[in-house]
């Protein structure tokens, strides 16, 4: 499901064009990150998209719908449902109305609006937002298209989701009876393709196993030459970890993902009560420092006096920095505690300990998390 299957389809002009797959539809064909960076290196459009990201995409979808209006029919007018009492509507795209990405509209349809994210995982908070503007919009209810290289973890109410793969396939067959060479078809052509490879790209950050190691081989990230990508890669695997360890993990607390100073990380925390003061306590992970923090709003402050506060918080209460159970209930071996001799400090209200543990799997993270739950279940009885 969800899974195009464009590579096992016959050739153009086959005299059989079924085929059957008895024993399950065979696996896509793995692409190595280094040839994949070194052909969109190759491709012009790619290298204008490098800076816009989203903004190039939905601004090149918004210039074949005015430019190549049978194209962009092909290609989007069955995503939205006609709509006899608009047939005098003019033919129109808009960029940014009310910050949607995309408002197509036909003579006799419905508005077609479309959320492009490209980078980014789409988060259904956003997607309700938007579901309430256009709910005030007069005329027949628009239709909602998440247009993303991944799918949403929680399906936002009234979206169809349209993978990048899939809007690939809908310009090729839309464009395959054109036999015109123009720079605009061309262009066109070109497009689709730089879609397919970055969507191969962005496969790469998919987690296919919880026993994977939490992050991407660093020398396969080198072959890229955008360090913009490079860090939108990261970012987007830290959001995968993040996503599998809030599946898999504790019912309480949350979790985070992020990138800081070009390294992606990814985190654990929930609601503590210490001496009757409610915190924040839990873990990060980030370039292999494996933290056990805390966040203590109540001390929060710049001041060398407000850091003295929290360092005497942390030294007061060890338990919510103990490794040692940690390793005593998992095949864990860590390195001394660092920072050494003190506090690590992130301003206003974040302190932390951590331990050296390299290429902890996401198996392991999860693992960690539930014991730290455990901890902090205890601590605050």
């Amino acid at each position: 499901m969800g899974t195009s299957v464009e590579r096992l389809a016959p050739p153009k002009g086959a005299a059989n064009p079924v085929r059957r797959y008895l024993d399950g539809i065979p696996p896509s064909e793995e692409h190595h990150v280094r040839d994949l960076a070194r052909e969109l290196n190759a491709e012009p459009l790619a290298r204008i998209m490098y800076g816009q990201r989203e903004l190039f995409h939905s601004n090149l979808l918004a210039w074949i719908f005015d430019e190549l209006p049978d194209v962009a029919d092909a290609i989007f007018r069955d995503l939205t449902d006609s709509d006899p009492q608009n047939e005098n509507a003019v033919r129109s795209v808009e960029r940014e109305k009310e910050n949607l990405d995309l408002v197509m509209r036909w003579p006799g349809a419905a508005p077609l609006v479309i959320e492009n994210k490209v980078f980014s995982l789409p988060e259904r908070q956003q997607l309700d937002e938007y579901r309430g503007k256009t709910s005030r919009w007069k005329g027949a209810p628009a239709r909602h298209v998440l247009l993303s290289m991944s799918p949403p973890r929680e399906p936002g109410d009234g979206w169809t989701y349209l993978s990048y793969q899939d809007l690939a396939e809908r310009i090729d067959l839309a464009v395959a009876e054109i036999d015109e060479d123009t720079y605009e078809i061309e262009t066109v052509r070109r497009y689709s393709r730089v879609v397919k490879l970055l969507s191969a790209l962005l496969d790469t950050t998919i987690v296919h196993s919880l026993e994977e190691s939490a992050w991407l081989d660093n020398s396969q990230l080198n072959e890229i030459d955008s360090t913009q990508t490079r860090t939108a890669l990261k970012k987007l695997r830290a959001r995968r970890v993040q996503a599998a360890i809030a599946e898999a993990g504790p019912a309480v607390g949350w979790t985070e993902a992020d990138i800081s100073h070009g390294k992606p990380l990814v985190g654990w925390r929930r609601h503590v009560t210490v001496d009757g003061i409610e915190i924040e306590a839990g873990w990060q992970y980030q370039d292999g420092q494996f933290r056990r923090c805390v966040v203590l709003p109540h001390l929060a402050g710049r001041s060398a006096a407000d850091r003295l506060t929290r360092e005497e918080f942390a030294r007061s209460h060890p338990d919510l920095f103990d490794f040692a159970q940690l390793f005593a209930a998992l095949p864990l071996s860590g390195s001394e505690y660092l920072p050494r001799g003190g506090i690590g400090h992130f301003a206003p209200e974040f302190v932390y300990r951590y331990v050296k543990l390299p290429q902890l799997t996401i198996e392991r993270l999860i693992a960690l998390t539930y014991t730290i739950d455990a901890q902090l279940r205890m601590l605050s009885q």
